[in-house]
């Protein structure tokens, strides 16, 4: 069953943060190229692996319901 206020979810959920923020980590060498060498490869890869993770933590004050 789907939630009523998804967007909710989206912007406040721990383990959608760890999945934005490697997004962007991934964006970012390609729109300033010369942050190439300063941002980790394996940085954006850790974030993908932390979001099931993140999913597991209670999260008190996230309620889709409202």
């Amino acid at each position: 069953m789907f939630i009523r206020n998804p967007r909710r979810v989206l912007t406040r959920s721990l383990s959608m943060w760890c999945v934005y923020l490697a997004g962007v980590l991934e964006l970012v060498p390609y729109i300033v190229p010369y942050l190439d060498g300063y941002v980790p490869h394996w940085l954006s890869f850790a974030l993908l692996l932390a979001s099931p993770l993140a999913r597991i933590i209670d999260q008190g004050n996230l309620n889709a319901d409202k």
